[in-house]
């Protein structure tokens, strides 16, 4: 086994990358550009590990090496790194996803090859000065690999997944919930599809305006700051690479009588499972209107099912209301793992 730690800052593409991505399933937000593009605009270092076997990918991770060098407030050191830290393994885009792949290890979701391949190879890389790892995003099948010894496990917030395999349109969709979601789903959808005032298209993200996308996106995270660390704000040159990707879609919202966008979400796709990944609206002192955030969530849906999307991600938080709306909620762990 050959392991490669990767800076996409500095490293350019692996030859293998792109068939990599196609083998493992891995959207938009793994495409070198975009990986390239948020390490530059990250708090911390961000390694790329590859795990070849006869000049064949068998697995990936992406991870945060965070020091006592890290800083709310800064971006990672161009040179150089702590002596002393630990790796927080995540997705590096979208919270919803595990940071990592292995093939061929569907029981425990990788969780064992993780622990067992890349925290070795981890070593190698940083030496003894990686102390600890965080691993997020772990599924209850890879729950029993990472308890036991110097580990800590705890429930985090579920996912939420909705299968609209058994729906031909999103009057289906609709129809299946409870009857008070449904009538007020069916009141909002009327009220829009009966306003000429508002606008509604999905397109390929390489059409839209990467400027506008991250000026909307800023009041959707000004309202976020329930966690210890704060996230960055959206960088426009991050969106607009995002953006460019092949496989991001952009759900808009435009008033007709100016142009101006009021709401946004992208799309990341994937032949069975794609994430509804950003959502954005203007608040109603600026000019928003009521109930968007429903309605995006009908043309989601309408989407998926037009495109033969088996299943969609609706992604963390607000889980209750998302549970109403059909989407089954997924348990999801973190784990922390001491090293010694």
């Amino acid at each position: 086994m050959v392991i490669e730690v990767l800076d996409p800052r500095r490293d350019p593409e692996p030859a293998y990358w792109k068939p990599l991505r196609a083998k493992a399933g891995l959207r938009a937000d793994w495409s070198w550009e975009v990986l390239t593009t948020q390490a530059w605009a990250a708090r911390t270092e961000q390694p790329v590990t590859v795990l070849l076997e006869d000049g064949e990918p068998r697995g990936v991770v992406s991870s945060a090496w965070v020091t006592g060098l890290t800083r709310r407030h800064r971006f990672a050191r161009p040179t150089g790194r702590g002596r002393i830290g630990g790796l927080d393994v995540r997705a590096p885009g979208s919270g919803a996803m595990p940071g990592w792949w292995f093939d061929g290890t569907d029981e425990d979701g990788g969780v064992g090859m993780l622990l067992d391949s890349f925290v070795p190879a981890m070593r190698a890389e940083l030496g003894f000065g990686l102390r600890a790892l965080l691993v997020r995003q772990v599924g209850e099948s890879g729950v029993d690999s990472v308890r036991g010894g110097l580990k800590m496990v705890r429930r985090t917030e579920d996912v939420a997944v909705l299968d609209v395999s058994p729906f031909s349109s999103r009057d289906d969709w609709m129809n299946s919930l409870a009857r008070k979601r449904k009538q007020n789903l069916r009141k909002i959808f009327r009220t829009f599809d009966a306003d000429p005032s508002i606008e509604v298209r999905v397109r390929p993200g390489a059409e839209a305006d990467p400027v506008e996308i991250a000026e909307l996106l800023r009041y959707n995270e000004s309202k976020h700051h329930d966690v210890p660390i704060v996230p960055l704000p959206a960088f426009v040159g991050y969106v607009g690479v995002l953006l460019r990707q092949p496989d991001v879609h952009v759900i808009e919202y435009r008033e007709t009588a100016t142009g101006r966008a009021i709401a946004v979400a992208t799309l990341l796709d994937h032949p069975t499972l794609p994430i509804a990944r950003h959502w954005a609206a203007l608040p109603p002192e600026l000019g928003g209107r009521p109930n968007l955030y429903f309605h995006f969530y009908g043309e989601t849906v309408r989407w998926a099912v037009e495109t033969g999307r088996p299943r969609v991600v609706f992604g963390k938080k607000m889980s209750e209301m998302k549970a109403s709306l059909g989407a089954q909620l997924v348990p999801q762990y973190a784990a922390a793992v001491a090293l010694l």
